[in-house]
């Protein structure tokens, strides 16, 4: 990414947060040793898609470059 904006740099970052948070809340809500998780784990899913939503419609350089 040699001469990338910072603000596209920052993009991809909350774009790849966002996906990670997804699978972080996949794993919690998968695993068996604690009851809350089940809880915790959907919430957490569901807030990181919500912002992979917004982050798919935020403008990038990436995404510019590709259209």
């Amino acid at each position: 990414m040699v001469g990338a904006s910072p603000r596209a740099n920052l993009v991809e970052r909350f774009d790849r947060l966002t996906l990670l948070g997804m699978a972080v809340g996949v794993a919690i809500l998968l695993q068996p040793w604690w009851q809350a998780g089940f809880r915790i784990g959907f919430f957490v899913t569901l807030g990181a898609t919500l912002l992979q939503i917004v982050a798919a419609h935020l403008p990038s350089r990436a995404r510019a470059e590709d259209a």
